[in-house]
């Protein structure tokens, strides 16, 4: 493959590409089963994706990176095939934990993790790649992973050539589609210095405020996709029960896509299919909260008293969770979860000191009430994400939004010194979790501090959440800066994948709703998947559905619709 130079008319030199596919038949890199052989329409999902990357033009090779101890069982599924099995010893690599932990909340698009982590990160480890290039010349090495049964190989092929076409302004080539589309074409020299620093691709992508650069989305190393499929939100990788789902049910409507039949479905998808089982529910443990009058959340008085949650049913709604390898689990909504009286006891069941539990677990707090000791239970349980609710970058305007008379007992010092408390035992501990993450809701009244609060918890922790605020539905006065909405409503995403269930076992529409007053069941009078499926909830999506937005006074009246 050369490709003529415009300015001089010469050719450059051709580039030399190979492809990995680096691949575990027993657990995937993000914790849950394998399921590489498993046959999707007769086929082993290992199988279809090598044959797609074989297809590939542009491709002087296919090396698939296995485990010694596989390798057979590899070559078994992957036999007749031009594909090479090549066996690798080799621990995970040193971010594996933490790369498992950020991608949870973010496995349906290429990029978003906690942190700045991207899809690329799952299942590329370049210490691997280049131990392969010590062996096998090659310039350049197209990433992909194993899972990846539509993985389009003229989409393969173009990004070569982008790469050939763009090797003197970049270093990689990457496309923004959905996970499993495509892979990720690094050169070999990248791939020696990344293997060289031990740190994962998504490094390159991390915004850095000391080092800032323009996002690599508008460089010459993205490669431009049709609007589509850049859009369209859903994960394409057979790794986790919702993928699998979403493949198989794309592939029983259309036996053989293509890239804009892909595009479209995933949209109409996401515009209207409710998932099965919630993607992600919140636990309202209590609605006690060291800022009853903050500012910019629904706090204290606003709510009503709801007590505490029973551990009851905690325990129904985790057995629940469990059933899914891929569900997600918040301990928030509008009370601080640290308040709970029998916080480690909801630890202990959400996720046993003897492993399992949840897939993934975040806790969203003030983080006012972190003691040592919830510290240490919440690295001994491996809780992923630990966000803190900050809203302020200056203790002054941190005591005036959360309405605090004594800030030497719960002021900004006294949280960055839980926060730093918490950091010190997980040195001691080794454990790369929780990830700590600073949140801030910009409203008129911190929107001054964005810059400040975001470079600086970015140095401090590694990664920061600026949402929006919420009026939540006419609740709450507007404080916001600019309305985000688009200038046409579309149905709802969120009765569609996520609930809260509050304090007293209530399960809410959604997460606007924070009086309850517009209930679709109680945890213990039914389990949370006969809610979801109940005729309460359908009425209401459908209503969205047929563009009725006033199914409920809060949905005509919210100007949160259009959040993931």
């Amino acid at each position: 493959m050369r490709v003529a130079d415009p300015s001089n008319k010469t050719e450059i030199a051709p580039v030399k590409a190979v492809a990995t596919i680096q691949t575990d038949l027993e657990m995937t890199p993000l914790g849950t089963r394998s399921r590489l052989a498993d046959e999707l329409h007769g086929v082993p999902i290992l199988r279809r994706t090598v044959e797609r990357v074989c297809a590939a033009p542009g491709l002087a090779g296919v090396y698939v990176l296995v485990a010694e101890r596989q390798a057979d069982r590899c070559r078994a599924l992957l036999s007749g095939t031009s594909a090479v099995v090549q066996p690798v010893n080799a621990d995970p690599p040193p971010w594996a934990n933490l790369i498992r932990a950020s991608r949870k909340w973010s496995l349906d698009g290429w990029r978003g993790g906690v942190g700045g982590s991207t899809v690329f990160d799952e299942y590329t480890d370049c210490r691997l790649i280049d131990g392969l290039l010590r062996h096998v010349e090659a310039d350049a090495v197209l990433s992909v992973p194993p899972a990846a049964p539509l993985f389009d190989s003229e989409l393969a092929g173009r990004m070569i050539e982008h790469r050939l076409s763009n090797r003197d302004e970049a270093r990689l080539t990457f496309t923004q589609a959905v996970p499993g589309i495509a892979g990720i074409v690094l050169d070999a020299a990248l791939v020696k210095e990344l293997a060289g620093a031990s740190v994962p691709i998504g490094w390159a992508f991390s915004y850095k405020p000391d080092d800032p650069r323009r996002d690599l989305i508008f460089q010459p190393a993205c490669m431009e996709i049709p609007a589509l499929l850049r859009f369209a939100v859903g994960r394409l990788i057979a790794d986790t029960d919702h993928s699998e789902h979403v493949l198989r049910a794309l592939l029983e409507q259309i036996s053989s896509p293509d890239l804009a039949t892909i595009g479209q479905w995933l949209v109409d998808r996401d515009e209207t299919g409710v998932e099965p089982f919630p993607r992600e529910v919140e636990l309202e443990l209590t609605t006690e909260d060291p800022f009853p009058g903050a500012l910019l959340r629904p706090r204290g008085e606003r709510l009503g008293r709801r007590g505490v949650m029973r551990l009851e049913d905690v325990r129904r709604v985790a057995a629940e969770l469990c059933e899914h390898d891929d569900a997600l689990c918040v301990l928030g909504g509008f009370g601080d979860p640290f308040r709970h009286p029998e916080f480690s006891e909801v630890l202990e069941i959400l996720r046993p000191g003897s492993g399992g539990g949840v897939f993934g677990l975040c806790v969203r707090s003030s983080s006012v009430d972190l003691t040592p000791v919830l510290a240490e239970a919440i690295i001994a349980h491996g809780v992923d994400v630990l966000s803190v609710m900050l809203d302020a970058w200056t203790p002054e305007l941190y005591a005036k939004l959360q309405v605090i008379e004594d800030a030497e007992s719960c002021g900004l010092e006294i949280v960055r010194g839980r926060i730093e408390r918490l950091s010190e035992l997980q040195r001691e501990r080794k454990s790369p979790r929780p990830i700590v993450v600073a949140e801030m809701v910009k409203a008129r009244e911190n929107v001054h501090e964005l810059d400040a609060f975001f470079d600086g918890w970015t140095r401090r922790a590694g990664a920061v959440s600026i949402v929006g605020y919420s009026h939540y539905a006419g609740q709450m006065e507007d404080r916001s800066v600019i309305d985000m909405r688009p200038p046409v409503r579309t149905p709802c995403r969120r009765v569609r994948t996520r609930c809260t269930v509050l304090a007293d076992g209530r399960v809410t529409m959604c997460d606007q709703d924070f009086r309850g007053a517009y209930t679709m069941g109680r945890i213990g009078e039914s389990s949370l998947s006969q809610i979801w499926r109940s005729a309460d909830y359908a009425h209401v999506r459908a209503a969205h559905v047929a563009g009725r937005y006033d199914a409920t006074p809060l949905c005509g009246a919210c100007a949160e619709w259009h959040r993931p």
